[in-house]
């Protein structure tokens, strides 16, 4: 009878689990998909900025006031995106890896991290990376715009405090059909290949705008809301990423689950069964021995 009851116990802790496993499968799809739609509101406005910036450029070689080339001589910053919650398999220990390999060669005095996300930290930290800032990783679309701008002032802090001149992004991004892979994002010096490809663009219709403000001051406006937009698509790729690798890991977990309630609902029957059956035969034990009495 103590066999029953700890099999009852199992069979509905395994339940509850696959409740929960469920619940968290439908959080994670509904996240997903607010954070894809995130990324796809954005491909409009970042070719509405580099509409201005091809304008700004060819009316006055703004960036040619600054060598961009002497700038790779600078310190490198990365903008490292982890996870912000766990049960999303090895989504950090991937990205960690892959940080390792793309910095394997750049002189550790010179490599600083501002990290989003705890656990992508811990991982970076036991390699001994120096680590600037760690930012918590928001829950929503809303709570990306304040992890961007506290990035951004964290870049400047970089470039005026500390010289550093090469900024980069590395977070993982969704795929097309079924996980996901690292991505690594220059973001500064600009680079002058797709400056100059901006600057002979062809302008899509035959009325071409003007402006009146200063054109360093409007590129560096420019300027600024593109590394916004960059930052800000960074973050929502990484969430969908990070939601789809839970997703994953609760689909796979849900297949677990209910293949050892089937192995444990079986269990129970038989020992229920073979409880009855014992029953049974001790009530005609008594009967026979009553009867013979």
């Amino acid at each position: 009878m103590q066999k029953l009851e700890q099999l009852q116990r199992k069979v509905s802790s395994a339940e509850e689990l696959q409740s929960i496993t469920r619940t968290m499968k439908v959080m994670s799809a509904v996240s997903i998909r607010q954070f894809e739609e995130a990324v796809k509101s954005l491909a409009e406005y970042f070719d509405t900025l580099e509409l201005g910036m091809q304008i700004v450029l060819r009316t006055a070689n703004v960036y040619g006031i600054r060598d961009l080339e002497k700038e790779k001589d600078h310190g490198t910053g990365i903008i490292a995106v982890g996870s912000g919650q766990s049960l999303c398999g090895p989504f950090d220990e991937t990205l960690t890896s892959y940080i390792l390999e793309k910095t394997e060669e750049v002189n550790p005095a010179k490599l600083q991290f501002h990290v989003l996300g705890e656990r992508l930290a811990g991982h970076l930290k036991n390699e001994k990376k120096r680590i600037d800032r760690i930012f918590a990783m928001p829950v929503s679309v809303d709570g990306i715009n304040d992890v961007v701008l506290a990035l951004l002032n964290g870049i400047e802090q970089w470039q005026y405090e500390a010289g550093i001149g090469s900024i980069l992004v590395i977070h993982n991004k969704p795929l097309a059909k079924k996980g996901f892979t690292p991505r690594t994002q220059y973001l500064l010096p600009l680079n002058k290949a797709w400056l100059d490809r901006l600057t002979t663009r062809k302008w899509p219709t035959n009325n071409i705008p003007t402006f009146t403000m200063d054109p360093e001051e409007l590129f560096t406006a420019l300027l600024r809301q593109y590394l916004f937009v960059s930052l800000f698509r960074a973050v929502a790729e990484s969430l969908a990423a990070e939601y789809a690798s839970r997703l994953a890991a609760m689909q796979r977990a849900e297949t677990k689950i209910e293949e050892r309630l089937e192995l444990l609902r079986a269990e129970f029957l038989r020992e229920r069964q073979a409880s009855i059956t014992e029953e049974l035969l001790d009530i005609m034990a008594g009967f026979e021995a009553v009867k013979n009495a």
